[in-house]
């Protein structure tokens, strides 16, 4: 079902309150692995829980059961939260504080018998918290965590703003691994552990992906992106093992598509500026047409001291970020990717169908629909190409379209983020939802 699965246009079932749940940019969401509830991180310094089988129930307000403001405590200055994880097969939550703190808290649950007609159900409730265990490493900020599990391990991986990759195996004291991903390749932005368990691919600010080898604890592979983009977010495309396909998202409004095992790019998923929007794809400019690529780059023996990289200038010109993505690559079912980014914009790339594409949520009123194509470029890389016309100037509408303001019509409901989208969701219960965080402070459940 979830291969044949697409959200709808502009759907909203349900979203959070600026008054009542977060006050900052909510920056991560984590699901729990049976669907129970979902955690977010925010820049407030909490993180809160939602029951997913409330949903139904919302009415369209989205709100919390429990705040968990552990990393604020014993903090003079507010500490934000940066990232949070969901551990594998349980109700416990990592999080990660801009303290330089860790925490791994446990999610407390009662479950009940209800009826329904002739039907027992069952059903399980949020009933508060119990702080586990407090890391702190002392190299700045805890960036990024994820966690995965074996037969014989619960490890929980996290990375600091020194560059170091850290493993916690929570059923013992001990560091499975330490990971060196030096501050001259800049600070690192994002972590993920492969589906085999056997990798972990990081980035960072300055372009650069490394990818290291969990059972031989060293770096394999260092690419760095052919226009030293930052990589804002890289997470898994595929739930098989044996095919390491990574999707990547930097700026310019672009995600790509990569082999980890090879480094080679293979789609490319590009959203071009307003004022090529209406330029047949014959001719458009060469660089609006050409694919990025992964260079090569030799492992250095030792890494540049943290002051030295520092001054390294990572000033950029202002560039619509993708910073969220979601999606699956499938060898039976329907392919997706979708994307949100600092434009405020979440949308659908239908893989085997591109015209089949669309825009979410996050046109303004009477905003043009945006065109949607592909091309092969080379035998192996595909582009995908999304031409979004910007808003109409009100003399070029329709007067019967102008909303009420100017006396002429009714004004649509905007349901659209008012800020940068930071975090993408697909959720399975109680019925195949998408949900977005934003740095606005909101959290929307899309149908």
């Amino acid at each position: 079902m979830k291969d044949q699965w697409k959200p709808k246009e502009d759907i909203l079932l349900a979203t959070t309150s600026s008054t009542t749940e977060h006050s900052g940019p909510v920056t991560r969401l984590a699901l729990s692995q049976d669907q129970v509830f979902f955690v977010s991180a925010s820049s407030d310094g909490t993180s809160k829980v939602f029951e997913l089988s409330q949903m139904k129930e919302s009415g369209g307000d989205l709100q919390s059961c429990l705040t968990y403001n552990g990393h604020n405590k014993n903090s003079l200055s507010n500490v934000r939260v940066n990232d949070v994880s969901v551990l594998e097969n349980t109700h416990s939550v990592a999080s990660a504080g801009s303290d330089g703190s860790l925490h791994v808290w446990r999610i407390d649950t009662v479950t009940s018998q209800q009826s329904h007609s002739s039907t027992q159900a069952t059903r399980t409730r949020v009933s508060g918290d119990t702080l586990l265990e407090e890391i702190y490493p002392g190299e700045g900020e805890v960036i990024s965590l994820s966690h995965f599990s074996t037969s014989s391990a619960s490890v929980l991986t996290y990375a600091t703003q020194r560059g170091i990759i850290h493993s916690k195996d929570l059923r013992s004291p001990t560091e499975p691994f330490r990971l060196n991903f030096g501050p001259d390749y800049g600070y690192l932005t994002s972590l993920e552990v492969g589906k085999d368990k056997g990798w972990i691919a990081a980035g960072s600010s300055r372009g650069y992906i490394g990818l290291f080898d969990i059972r031989y604890q060293t770096m394999t592979k260092l690419w760095r992106h052919s226009r030293n983009s930052q990589i804002n977010r890289l997470i898994n495309a595929c739930d098989v093992s044996s095919w390491p396909l990574l999707f990547m998202g930097v700026d310019n409004n672009e995600a790509t598509l990569f082999d980890a095992s090879t480094g080679e790019c293979r789609h490319t998923y590009r959203t071009l500026e307003g004022s090529l929007s209406y330029i047949d794809q014959a001719a458009l400019p060469l660089n609006c047409l050409s694919v990025p690529y992964l260079e090569d780059v030799k492992i250095p023996k030792e890494n540049a001291s943290l002051d030295a990289a520092l001054q390294i200038s990572t000033n950029r010109p202002p560039t619509y970020n993708i910073n969220a993505l979601v999606g699956n690559i499938s060898r039976s079912g329907a392919s997706y990717l979708i994307t949100g980014g600092s434009d405020s914009m979440i949308r659908y790339w239908n893989l085997g169908r591109s015209t089949k594409s669309f825009c979410v949520t996050g046109l303004t009123q009477h905003q043009p629909l945006p065109i949607f194509d592909h091309m092969d470029v080379g035998p192996t890389s595909r582009l995908y190409i999304c031409q979004q016309p910007p808003s109409l100037p009100s003399r070029l509408v329709e007067s019967k379209k102008l909303p009420m303001q100017n006396r002429q019509g009714v004004v649509k409901c905007n349901h659209r983020h008012s800020d940068s989208i930071l975090d993408l969701k697909v959720v399975d219960y109680p019925s195949m939802c998408l949900l977005s965080s934003s740095r606005d402070g909101s959290i929307k459940l899309w149908s």
